[in-house]
């Protein structure tokens, strides 16, 4: 009877141990414990069976293992979920020939695989069976590319990055928004621009091809700006339209990114209402040199002539001739190195700190070192007071940082505005005769700082409250939001 009784406790307490373990499912990692890529190959890429193409026997079968995975997806036992899915994935992987949620769950199941694990030989192995499944997706169902194209791009260019090349996630997404044109998913807007820039600089795609990625992309986010309809969509598109505001300008620093005719379209106008700004001037005169305007184009020609007749006085001073040679010859660390000698020689408290700043801009248009830039700028305003050109510029490294500072869009790249604001805020208020560039700077880029829902989601922001702004900004702000 004893023995009865043991028999009896022992099985009622497996029974409490199966229920407690079972009740919520815990992914392992072990390489026993998850089935890894090997187990879905062999799937026949020219076959995609829907329920109809199975005997009666086997669609009923299958489509319950369907209902069955699908409610374990919800539930989010993707452990208990695999097996049933595989079945289904492996048999009849467009269902009813209209529903594509096969694909969709394997990914999120090899997602929750991925992220259940600290073995990076696994996690690559569940990415290799990610990038299968969407390849297989596309043959599937090919009216759904853009989106399977759109998703892997973004997938393996923000979770994955390096299991498949940045020229492959470039034309994932180039293609994904030229099949979706207008429709193009805000998501893949951020993670091409960014591409796009890179493998240029790189040298790893054609001036073409990076220049009709990037007048598509500018067109796409123009038309969303303008036709969104709700705030939440609005929004979205504005964080992309200051990230892509950025990938310009930098596109713009590109020698013969643009030709001539962009660039005096673009900016001849500032030029002809500001004749006698040497600093825009000088500014305006190297971007047309870097664009090859010809000696003979008549706008160049009255560019020039004010730019060398008012703006280039001559020196004697050897180090100044050297600046000048250099920055002539686009060697902006030798012209650097010629400016510095200057300023610790001599003893012009102007002088010094007018070729300070023009150090800071050569940091900033040239070499694209914000800090340095920063450093000199900062410079030149702590040796001329009521200046407020230094803090114009500190504003404009600010306002460029979005990329440098988080992932380009959303909350952490769009605070650096709220820093930039202060800069030109005060430069107007020290220096009236800047008022006009930092209002109209002000007013471009007061669209770009965080929405009141970014602001209202985040534990102890609010708005009015102070704020320091990482990354190598690292200033105190207040917390303000796009009206």
């Amino acid at each position: 009877m004893m023995k009865f009784q043991n028999v009896i406790f022992l099985v009622l307490l497996g029974a409490f141990f199966f229920m407690a373990f079972s009740s919520k499912e815990t992914l392992v990692s072990s390489n026993r414990s998850i089935e890894t890529n090997n187990d879905v190959d062999g799937f026949n890429t020219d076959e995609c069976l829907k329920f109809s193409d199975l005997s009666e026997a086997e669609s009923d079968k299958v489509s319950d293992n369907y209902n069955i995975y699908r409610d374990r997806i919800k539930a989010e036992k993707f452990q208990s979920a695999y097996p049933l899915w595989k079945n289904v994935y492996q048999k009849a992987p467009k269902t009813n020939g209209r529903i594509d949620y096969v694909f969709r769950d394997g990914i999120k199941i090899y997602t929750a695989f991925h992220k259940a694990t600290t073995d990076s030989v696994l996690q690559q192995k569940y990415v290799d069976t990610m990038i299968m499944i969407y390849e297989k997706a596309v043959i599937c169902f090919p009216e759904k590319k853009s989106y399977y194209l759109s998703k892997q791009g973004v997938d393996m260019f923000y979770k994955y990055r390096g299991s498949i090349t940045d020229e492959a996630i470039y034309h994932q997404l180039k293609t994904a928004i030229t099949l979706d044109k207008e429709e193009a998913k805000v998501s893949s807007i951020i993670p091409l621009s960014s591409l796009n820039f890179r493998l240029y600089e790189a040298e790893k795609i054609t001036q073409e091809d990076a220049r009709a990625a990037l007048d598509n992309i500018n067109s796409i986010v123009k038309m969303n700006i303008e036709d969104c309809k709700d705030e939440k969509t609005c929004n979205a598109w504005t964080q992309v339209e200051q990230y892509t505001l950025e990938l310009n300008n930098r596109f713009e620093s590109q020698k013969g990114f643009y030709d001539c005719d962009f660039f005096i379209e673009k900016y001849y106008a500032e030029f002809e209402a500001a004749p006698n700004d040497c600093e825009l001037i000088e500014e305006l005169y190297r971007k047309f040199k870097n664009a090859d305007c010809a000696a003979d184009n008549p706008k160049m020609v009255k560019l020039v002539d004010t730019f060398k007749g008012n703006c280039m006085k001559p020196t004697t001073d050897p180090d100044l001739a050297c600046g000048r040679d250099n920055m002539e010859n686009e060697r902006y660390k030798e012209s650097i190195e010629c400016y510095q000698r200057y300023v610790n020689k001599t003893d012009n408290v102007d002088a010094k700190a007018n070729f300070n700043l023009r150090i800071a801009k050569i940091y900033y248009l040239h070499l694209r070192n914000f800090p340095k830039a920063r450093e000199y700028a900062k410079t030149a305003a702590d040796l001329k007071s009521n200046w407020g050109d230094p803090y114009i510029l500190i504003g404009k490294l600010y306002a460029g940082s979005g990329s440098l500072c988080g992932p380009g869009t959303g909350f952490n790249s769009q605070v650096v505005t709220w820093a930039a604001i202060d800069k030109w805020n005060e430069a107007k208020r020290i220096d009236p005769n800047t008022a006009a560039e930092a209002n109209k700077l002000i007013n471009t880029y007061s669209k770009y700082m965080p929405s009141k829902e970014d602001v209202f989601s985040r534990p102890k922001v609010n708005e009015g409250s102070a704020y320091q702004v990482g990354c190598w900004i690292n200033e105190k702000t207040i917390v303000r939001a796009a009206k």
